[in-house]
């Protein structure tokens, strides 16, 4: 890994920390979301056998969902977007909840809000959830 990838990386690795330790907040998802985007670009400009960025991105995209996902968030388009919304919590789930989310979920008809990322089409997924996954697959770059 270059140095600078290796800073952007660490860089990356700190906000993806204050992102977890602030579940609500829209800033810190997008930031991290953000970066992983600007990381992808990275690695291809560090990638000599690389040609073309539009090529490598799709290329991610396609190998490893999360990051796609993520890239299409970052694209700004009318894809998908950051949204705060409640999510029911099955009573089976409560001993996975915090103390805190677990009061919350009592007096707010079993549901706690979360940050997730919304597609037109309807479907939901848990933006930290997929923020994860898509830091977990940025050292994958087999079919890049």
């Amino acid at each position: 890994m270059s140095a600078e990838l290796a800073q952007h990386r660490d860089y990356l690795e700190g906000e993806w920390r204050a992102a977890q330790a602030a579940p609500l907040s829209l800033r810190r998802a997008m930031l991290v979301a953000m970066l992983i985007d600007a990381y992808v670009d990275r690695q291809f400009a560090a990638a000599p056998e690389a040609e073309d960025i539009l090529a490598y991105r799709a290329a991610r995209a396609a190998a490893q969902p999360a990051i796609g996902t993520v890239l299409a968030l970052c694209g700004q388009g009318d894809g998908p977007r950051l949204v705060i919304e409640a999510m029911t919590v099955p009573v089976e789930d409560y001993g996975k909840l915090s103390v805190e989310d677990f009061m919350v979920s009592l007096y707010n008809g079993h549901s706690v809000q979360r940050v997730m990322i919304a597609w037109p089409d309807g479907r939901r997924a848990l933006a930290h959830d997929v923020l994860g996954t898509a830091m977990a697959a940025l050292e994958d770059q087999t079919d890049a």
